[in-house]
């Protein structure tokens, strides 16, 4: 059984599959019940897997819970019993010819068989490596619990602030009042920003300015509300 069949049967990834095999081959699991070997993947790369004997197999799946050996060995019958039905004695030098083409056909369906698995599982792991990356932006979101400036936001999506205060305009989410970007109702009421008042360094008049600082929900809001426009961060892209 490969590797590509493990993990098709247990549902893991296949890049687990490979860490856990060869975590036994470093215990010193002997080479005979474990090969390496490759399979074309769907980039037409050669991607490493292995060929597992049955006791292979069983050293592996004892490190699995019980449901997963249970998946295993159940496989290991199937084959098994597959096997003996399918195994037949030649009377002859044609009929064994015959059954040498047919097991050549058999073999030939099986590797189409283990590449289009290959393919199903690579393209799983880059869906889920994708998730991963999608998911990142959010996390900086969520583990920061401070307030943060539109220029801060706007470089998340490689644009200035005046670019992205001009695309929230457009979006209807902000217009500007007395020099300052002002949420359209009802985003004012719903605690996505936060306003700041502060006399600028150079000011030789001590006259006051009011900035409008994003909140963490806010950021939450700009995110799906951008996405749904088709504007992403750069982290997604």
């Amino acid at each position: 059984m490969t590797s590509l069949q493990i993990a098709e049967i247990t549902g893991k990834r296949h890049d687990a599959i490979l860490r856990d095999i060869r975590n036994l081959l470093g215990q010193g699991v002997g080479l005979h019940k474990i090969v390496g070997t490759s399979y074309t993947d769907k980039s037409n790369r050669q991607s490493p897997c292995f060929n597992l004997t049955k006791k292979g197999c069983l050293i592996l799946a004892s490190g699995y819970d019980a449901k997963l050996r249970e998946k295993i060995i159940d496989r290991w019958e199937e084959l098994e019993k597959a096997n003996v039905q399918s195994f037949q004695i030649p009377a002859s030098f044609s009929e064994a010819l015959m059954l040498a083409a047919k097991q050549a056909e058999r073999i030939e369906q099986q590797q189409k068989l283990l590449s289009a698995q290959g393919e199903q599982i690579a393209e799983r792991d880059r869906a889920i490596a994708e998730l991963h990356e999608r998911t990142c932006y959010l996390d900086q979101i969520l583990n920061s619990k401070t307030t943060v400036t539109t220029t801060q936001i706007a470089q998340d999506y490689g644009m200035s602030a005046k670019k992205f205060n001009i695309e929230l305009r457009n979006l209807k989410i902000q217009h500007k009042v007395g020099g300052q970007w002002i949420l359209y109702t009802p985003y004012n009421t719903m605690g996505y920003v936060h306003s700041e008042t502060f006399i600028p360094e150079k000011s030789t008049t001590g006259r006051v300015v009011m900035t409008t600082k994003w909140t963490q929900k806010g950021r939450l809001f700009l995110y799906d509300k951008l996405k749904k426009s088709g504007i992403i961060p750069l982290i997604e892209r």
